[in-house]
């Protein structure tokens, strides 16, 4: 099963596969305090067991082993150039190449790496993606699960999450063949944004491959946060307006929340378009809870001039009606990307 441990909250997912496709097995949302979790960082343990606990006694899944995403600033991501050798060869060096580009003692990090294909620039080269990650921050995690009773079978990146669960839809649909730098009028680029709570996920494809990838601290809270000042209320009054009566909110907390997520997003983007002005993005995806917003998709397209979808994972993915509430899942498709991105990676080859 997925599972997308959040400053909000626990998203759990188990998926089937069967000779028709993908069929929701079991899923479960559960809140979590506030400031459970700071930044990516847990601050009250007992909290996110007893949420998990929680989240798997409704969800009744039928297996204990886990893949988890991690993001924020304890993840690093970069894509490399190497001499093109082997994946074993790589596998002796790179540790070297890690040390060059990781700002941590290599001791420090968990680290892995894949390897895209021969570079664009150099067929003497490859590139390759090097990710590395605090141990601390995986080991945390991995002492939350094991205290609920879960094992960690993959530790993922959310960035990676959610472009696995993008290439289950429609609207993510990929170029025919293998070809990686097209001209410019011709080549597929996707931004993949979700913004959760208080992380945007930023995944930026070139026909598919990654091109870029960035995490920001910017969400949901921060709507919140606007709410809160121009209606001069709690943060939970501010959260209640949010979720149950959008339409009574005073449009300048809107727009002062729109103006600050639109600034995040061109700022991720201008860092895209700074090596890669050629390839600029036709399409951004979003997702997250903050896709549930009404007419967000709209308010960004207008603001950013890009054609602007929300992704729903569950359009091919069968919900059983016996056994969940078809139409109230499919509400929460947006906001479970990563976590069924996650419980994907039981069917990888």
């Amino acid at each position: 099963m997925g599972i997308d441990i959040s400053s909000t909250g626990i998203k759990l997912v188990e998926l089937n596969k069967t000779r028709s496709g993908y069929e929701l097995a079991s899923m479960a949302v559960v809140a979590l305090p506030r400031d459970a979790i700071v930044e990516n960082t847990i601050i009250d343990s007992t909290a996110v067991a007893n949420a998990l606990l929680e989240a798997v006694a409704l969800a009744k899944p039928s297996t204990k082993n886990v893949a988890l995403a991690v993001s924020g600033n304890a993840v690093i991501i970069k894509t490399i150039q190497v001499a093109a050798t082997t994946e074993f060869e790589l596998e002796a060096q790179i540790e070297y190449e890690a040390d060059q580009h990781v700002p941590y003692d290599v001791d420090d990090v968990f680290m892995d790496f894949h390897i895209q294909g021969i570079s664009a620039d150099d067929p003497e080269q490859m590139d390759v993606v090097l990710v590395a990650c605090k141990r601390e921050v995986v080991e945390d995690y991995q002492l939350v699960l094991s205290e609920a009773g879960l094992h960690a079978q993959c530790i993922d990146c959310g960035v990676f999450a959610l472009e696995n669960a993008a290439e289950i839809t429609d609207e993510h649909v990929l170029a025919e063949g293998d070809d990686y730098l097209l001209p410019d009028e011709d080549a597929e680029v996707h931004a993949l944004v979700n913004i959760g709570a208080n992380m945007m996920n930023i995944n930026v494809l070139i026909n598919g491959r990654m091109a870029f990838v960035r995490d920001q601290f910017y969400g949901g809270q921060n709507l919140t946060e606007e709410i809160q000042k121009a209606h001069n209320i709690s943060y939970q009054q501010a959260e209640q307006l949010k979720t149950e009566s959008f339409s009574d909110i005073q449009p300048e907390a809107l727009e002062h929340f729109y103006v600050g997520l639109t600034s995040e997003l061109v700022r991720s983007l201008d860092f895209y378009s700074a090596s890669r002005a050629e390839f600029p993005v036709r399409k951004l995806f979003l997702s997250g809870g903050c896709a549930l917003l009404p007419n967000i998709a709209m308010e960004l397209e207008q603001r950013l001039g890009i054609d602007t979808l929300i992704l729903d994972p569950f359009q091919n993915i069968k919900v059983p009606a016996r056994k969940f509430n078809s139409q109230s899942q499919r509400d929460l498709g947006p906001m479970m990307m990563v976590p069924i991105g996650l419980a994907l990676r039981n069917f990888d080859t």
